[in-house]
């Protein structure tokens, strides 16, 4: 996929080779980029490409990894603040907002479930500190919780998005956060199912 770096001139530069991947998709379809133009646009050697990512795909998928990596909705920082589960609602939307050009960029080539495939693999770690939410879960059980709750957002938020953003942030936020402080589903034996 793509390499992690140790200093802080490489990890600028994969960002960079990112961000030129980025402006290309901007123009055409990502099947019609090529590693060599990449390397021609970003103005290194193709050899050097190699040092920072393993293929194309794996350009692509730091890209989206390092975008969530500027989501700041569960760092250590922000979890120490107390707030409202609309208020992270409203903060998860106004992300994604501010990320339109993104969004289109990965729209245009048809790569918006790559956006949540990622997000489903997306390591839970010390950027995304749910433990706090689920204490008393198991790691595997919080991981299974993360990404059911990840996919359901990043789908009502990719709906929101192909729909124009037509839906102001506030209101995104109050359905979002009424979805998830709500039990949408009454027990079976309570209804007769059983």
């Amino acid at each position: 996929m793509y390499k992690l770096c140790k200093t802080e001139q490489s990890t600028k530069r994969q960002r960079d080779i990112e961000n030129c991947l980025l402006a290309l998709l901007e123009e055409k379809h990502y099947d019609d980029i090529s590693i060599t133009e990449l390397c021609e646009r970003f103005g290194m050697p193709r050899k050097a490409f190699y040092r920072y990512f393993d293929s194309k795909d794996g350009a692509l998928y730091a890209l989206i990894e390092h975008t969530y990596l500027t989501y700041g909705g569960f760092t250590p920082e922000r979890s120490k603040k107390k707030r409202t589960l609309r208020e992270e609602m409203a903060y998860f939307f106004s992300f994604w907002y501010s990320h339109k050009p993104f969004l289109d960029a990965l729209n245009k080539s048809n790569l918006l479930p790559k956006l949540l495939e990622v997000s489903l693999r997306f390591p839970i770690n010390e950027f995304l500190i749910i433990s706090k939410f689920l204490p008393n879960d198991s790691d595997w059980a919080r991981a299974q919780i993360f990404k059911f709750t990840m996919g359901g957002l990043l789908l009502l938020m990719l709906d929101w998005y192909k729909g124009g953003f037509k839906t102001d942030i506030a209101a995104m936020a109050d359905v979002t956060a009424r979805i998830l402080e709500s039990q949408l589903f009454s027990r079976l034996d309570d209804i007769g199912a059983y």
